[in-house]
């Protein structure tokens, strides 16, 4: 018995946190500059209505599919099959936050929507990327690098989707 103990002491020992390589972790941000109140806005940042701006952005909502927090939908676009999490919704703040799981990266998505007089307002969209192994640390650093040439692109799209609406 004292035997059986000792080795199911060295195997949970063995099942620590072990440190690793480095891998890299990025944060991103771009400021978007929207041509309506906040509140009109900031449905277009959850996982459905983000469809009337992105004709990329083809979610497979899980579950009862209501947007909540704790809703689970997928997506498949260039990079592969994504698994997301919406982990924050408050519309009455503004606020959304996404979890998004990808076989190479973990990714946090953090958006808040502020208003900007009447009948403006700004959105920041923050993401916080990991790679998960280290053939991922070049994706990750690309991503950085070039996620700030994104904001010119959704800030009108957004905008577009805005002005169309009824």
């Amino acid at each position: 018995m004292i035997v059986f103990l000792h080795a199911l002491a060295v195997t949970a020992g063995a099942a620590t946190p072990s440190r690793g390589s480095a891998k890299p972790t990025v944060d991103a941000s771009i400021t978007l500059h929207l041509h309506a109140p906040a509140d009109a806005a900031f449905p277009l940042f959850d996982p459905v209505n983000e469809t009337r701006w992105s004709p990329d952005w083809h979610p497979t909502l899980l579950g009862d599919g209501r947007v909540a927090p704790g809703l689970v939908f997928t997506t498949e676009d260039v990079h592969g099959r994504a698994a997301w999490l919406l982990d924050r919704y408050e519309p009455h703040a503004r606020i959304i936050r996404y979890v998004a799981v990808r076989p190479t990266t973990l990714t946090t998505i953090d958006i808040a929507i502020v208003p900007d007089g009447a009948t403006a307002s700004v959105a920041t969209v923050t993401y916080h990327r990991t790679a998960l192994d280290a053939a991922s640390s070049a994706e990750v650093d690309a991503f950085a690098e070039h996620f700030s040439a994104e904001g010119p692109h959704w800030e009108a799209a957004i905008n577009a989707a805005l002005a169309a609406r009824p």
